[in-house]
């Protein structure tokens, strides 16, 4: 069954070899040789025709296996899962006794023809590789596996970094899963399969399908919608990695005698999944790189590799990508986690607690550099706080190199990886990939020292192939480079944007005004995603901001204040003015006496005027309230203090006495009782208005918040209760103590 090699005698070529083997074969010979003879030929026969149909060869046996050779990975794995999903199928209908069961690998190198056979590192690879492979499944390299991943529909399982017989480095491996294939062949794995870990918690439908729709959500947003579409992934650069374990704290306080010992270049290829893998179970994580190196794009092809195997076993923890720019001070990571799977996920906070607490989560935290500075320490600690706390959740955090190496803390992690700038061949490899129309750059690159500095930031290389694409050298100095480059850069990729999708209805200088406006706001906010529901009143500037918050509060402001303050004074007036405190003064005067002087202030003559100054400065203290708000947001770009609120709400309860309403009312007392709630009641207002907006999917009651607002509510519920309390309290003492100097004469004379 040998295949004559002489088209390839001589030659090595890259090819995806396949490997066959047969399992218990020896056993199956010593018990029958001449029926376990047929049953091989039967099988490599079918095998070699499958073979010949995927064009593809079988170069050799090895009496009870194949060598197979083919032009492509896709071909192998194709050819190869087609093989093992038609001899699981023949095996549920077969006898046991007229089965084989092949193990297969694959793995895509160099290999050598000669005379009489084939040999190489690709060959040696995939005939270790098929012994890690399942009975009766295919076991791939990381190599052949980034070939097929997007071209075939494969069920793979993630096996890790393989330590091979004669095999100097690990090789990343993944078994391919066939369907029909007998979960009894795989008895005699066992003891590998007990060796995993694995989760003792117990997956309902629901729960698998909630993170399903976890996992979709990450990779429609961040894989499909970031990662395949920004420039990074568009431009292929292969970007080196460097260990930086001087850059983590450890916690026997590790001193390296030379940066050399700390700081050592990984081979050429390897990903960031390799390094990751190499940590093992529990494994942290730190990525650090300079501006534009591809920090993020790093952290999203690490997620697109997590998706893929968390989609595959559902005891598997799921990548969630966070923003770290939205922490804020005194906020535990957990919590702040299970916010931000509400609020940016729709995640419900049960849930978002619930895998959190289980250590469900694989924490994807980008942005450490774009948090403020100011918390940016405090942020480091929260981290390694909820590191100690969660110690099997695994996490990945990405930060600016300056950024970080300012700090004071560092993060108690078992790796760290630096991302290093390209190399000079680098970027003109490059280039020369992308064809004649960025000849000019190229040539302007080999005479402009800082052009070429600019380009070793895989980010400026990209902007620099849009915008400088189909410009000759004679345009490009032209243009004055050398002047500005990143001003003049950026200002050509804007122009050749806006160029790309022409939009009539904006001219372009206003496109540009208000997508810088809206970046300033998103950096003085911490935000990196811009979300439409996520804008609030802040974000406005000058007149706007003031007009804004003077509409709202014209509309909310006398509302509020018609609802508090009658309500509040007719209360005092029922209490006050009872008809008790009436036949108290008939008493009084039968004896000759009369009604203390402070009682007497609350007998109303006239409660109808009473009223109507209540009304009337109820909403003359909302329209003040509105006005000082409006004033307030016009001239104070700060946050509003509570400080702040109180004095405005001083103000504006003396402004409105002031403009009349102490006429109207008249008695001192219920003019001082006005002023002190209106107070309270401007102050309620104002510190409703200061509050943020928080966008919500549907109207529904939320318990959380009546209990927030009911700590309010009952602050001032408290102050109005001992405001009519101490009230009615003097009353009644002042009428006592009255009506005892009045009686004792009598007793006297009595």
């Amino acid at each position: 069954m040998d295949i004559p090699l002489s088209q390839t005698r001589g030659q090595q070529t890259l090819a995806a070899i396949a490997f066959s083997d047969i399992v218990g074969f020896s056993a199956r010979m010593g018990k029958d040789e001449i029926h376990t003879l047929s049953l091989v030929e039967r099988d490599f026969q079918f095998m070699t025709e499958l073979c010949q149909k995927f064009t593809g060869r079988v170069l050799k046996t090895t009496g009870d296996g194949l060598l197979m050779y083919f032009v492509s990975a896709v071909q192998a794995v194709d050819c190869t899962r087609e093989m093992q999903t038609e001899f699981a199928k023949s095996a549920n209908i077969l006898p046991k006794n007229d089965v084989l069961a092949h193990r297969i690998g694959i793995h895509l190198g160099d290999v050598f023809f000669n005379e009489t056979d084939v040999m190489g590192n690709g060959v040696n690879i995939a005939a270790r590789l098929q012994a890690k492979a399942e009975v009766g499944g295919i076991c791939i390299s990381q190599t052949v596996y980034d070939v097929v991943k997007n071209r075939l529909e494969l069920d793979v399982t993630y096996l890790g970094e393989l330590e091979l017989k004669n095999i100097q480095e690990p090789i990343p491996a993944y078994n391919v899963l066939i369907p029909f294939l007998d979960p009894s062949l795989h008895s005699d794995r066992q003891d590998i399969a007990a060796k995993s870990p694995k989760s003792s918690r117990q997956i309902t439908q629901q729960g698998y399908r909630d993170r399903q729709i976890m996992l979709n959500k990450i990779r429609n947003f961040w894989v499909e919608g970031v990662l395949e579409t920004s420039i990074h992934d568009k431009a292929l650069i292969e970007l080196g990695l460097q260990i930086r374990l001087d850059a983590i704290a450890h916690p026997w306080h590790i001193e390296w005698a030379t940066s050399d010992e700390a700081r050592k270049p990984l081979p050429t290829g390897t990903k960031a999944i390799n390094q990751f893998d190499r940590l093992g179970t529990g494994r942290t994580l730190l990525i650090l790189g300079d501006p534009g190196a591809g920090k993020t794009t790093t952290l999203l092809e690490l997620t697109r590799e997590l998706i893929v195997r968390a989609e595959r076993d559902s005891e598997l923890p799921m990548p969630i990508v966070f923003n770290l720019s939205s922490w804020q001070d005194k906020q535990s990571l957990a919590d702040w986690m299970v916010l931000e799977l509400n609020t940016k996920y729709q995640v419900p906070k049960k849930i978002g607690k619930s895998w959190v607490s289980e250590q469900q989560l694989l924490a994807m935290l980008d942005g450490l550099d774009e948090v403020s500075s100011d918390r940016r320490n405090a942020c480091v600690e929260a981290i390694n706080r909820f590191h100690g706390e969660y110690g099997q959740t695994e996490i990945v955090v990405c930060s600016r190199m300056k950024d970080y190496e300012a700090l004071a803390q560092r993060l108690q992690f078992q790796g760290a990886i630096f991302i290093q700038p390209l190399e000079e061949s680098q970027v003109f490899e490059y280039f020369d990939r992308l064809g004649a129309e960025l000849e000019g750059v190229r040539e302007m690159l080999t005479t402009d020292a800082k052009l070429l500095e600019l380009a070793k930031t895989p980010l400026m290389a990209n902007i620099m192939a849009i915008a400088y694409r189909g410009m000759s050298v004679t345009d490009l100095i032209k243009m004055s480079l050398s002047e500005n480059h990143v001003q003049h850069l950026f200002d050509t990729y804007i122009d050749r944007m806006l160029r790309r999708r022409p939009d009539k209805s904006y001219a372009p200088s206003k496109v540009k005004r208000w997508l810088g406006f809206l970046a300033r706001q998103l950096k003085n906010e911490s935000q990196t995603v811009f979300l439409i529901e996520r804008i609030q009143p802040s974000w406005l500037t000058g007149n706007a901001r003031a007009i804004y918050a003077t509409l709202t509060a014209i509309i909310l402001a006398p509302i509020i204040s018609l609802i508090v303050l009658p309500s509040s004074i007719g209360i005092l007036i029922q209490l006050t003015t009872s008809n008790t405190l009436a036949e108290a003064d008939k008493y009084f005067r039968s004896f000759g006496g009369e009604l203390p002087a402070f009682a007497a202030t609350f007998i109303l003559t006239d409660k109808e005027r009473l009223y109507l100054g209540v009304l009337c400065g109820s909403l003359l203290i909302g329209f003040v309230v509105a006005i000082l708000w409006g004033l307030t947001i016009r001239f104070n770009n700060k946050k509003i203090s509570k400080i702040d609120i109180l004095i405005r709400s001083i103000a504006c309860s003396f402004i409105v006495c002031g403009l009349g309403i102490a006429h109207i009312i008249s008695s001192p007392l219920w003019i001082f009782l006005f002023f002190l709630l209106g107070f309270l009641s401007s102050f309620m207002i104002f510190d409703i208005l200061e509050r943020p907006i928080k966008p919500t999917e549907t109207l529904k009651w939320s318990w959380k918040s009546f209990k927030e607002n009911l700590t309010i509510g009952r602050s001032i519920g408290l102050i109005f209760g001992l405001i009519a309390g101490l009230l009615i309290t003097l009353i009644d003492i002042s009428v006592f103590i009255s009506l005892f100097t009045l009686l004792s004469p009598m007793d006297t004379i009595k």
